[in-house]
């Protein structure tokens, strides 16, 4: 599955209006504290009218979250995409730079952490497929990694869902519950030390003559 899998029809005039006003109520009331008749007041139509668009409060949300994925998905490629980054330079922008998006998320725009945890909630289904997203963009390096030499990966899907467990501490809601940004980011930094090493060292062991 890439980044692009189920995506959410492409949205009108009016359903962006609506989706636009319901996420500035979401991050500045929070999801819980937002009704949809508010969001009707603020794009000046009826409530009936924003049901006729969105079924409900939580698709207004998971439209929102699905547009906060497109947007992360097109950070993380553009930073891979740097001229003269190796393989093992792109992992570590990858998670440093989805370190400081989450980081940023959750500290700077609190509510977010809110309509996070509601979606996660009641469509978890939405988190697999945020994570197969990415991990798309990951398999895409390894298979870099694999050409030019840097890597052994047996199985690159596995591998890339690996490499989302071992930083799922630094790239997702806990975040908000950890300590300051620069000591996670060292941290982060510790533990992609240490897969990196790994990745070099099956890498020698199957070079040719070994």
């Amino acid at each position: 599955m890439t980044e692009t899998a189920n995506p959410a029809p492409p949205l009108d005039e009016t359903a962006k209006a609506i989706l636009d006003a319901a996420s500035k109520r979401f991050l500045h009331y929070g999801y819980g504290k937002t009704t949809m008749s508010e969001i009707a007041g603020d794009c000046n139509m009826s409530t009936g009218n924003v049901y006729r668009y969105y079924p409900s409060k939580l698709d207004i949300a998971e439209a929102f979250v699905r547009r906060l994925r497109a947007d992360q998905i097109a950070r993380l490629r553009e930073v891979i995409a740097q001229p003269g980054l190796g393989p093992n330079d792109k992992i570590r922008r990858f998670f440093q730079t989805k370190l400081r998006l989450t980081f940023d998320r959750f500290h700077n725009r609190p509510k977010a952490f809110e309509l996070s945890a509601e979606i996660l909630k009641e469509r978890p289904d939405f988190a697999n497929e945020w994570e197969k997203a990415e991990a798309a963009v990951l398999v895409g390096i390894l298979e870099e990694g694999e050409k030019t030499g840097a890597m052994a990966v047996s199985n690159r899907a596995r591998t890339a869902r690996i490499l989302q467990d071992a930083a799922f501490r630094f790239t997702s809601s806990s975040v908000f519950f950890e300590g300051e940004y620069d000591d996670m980011s060292a941290e982060l930094d510790d533990v992609l030390d240490l897969i990196l090493d790994g990745f070099a060292h099956r890498a020698g062991k199957c070079a040719p003559g070994d």
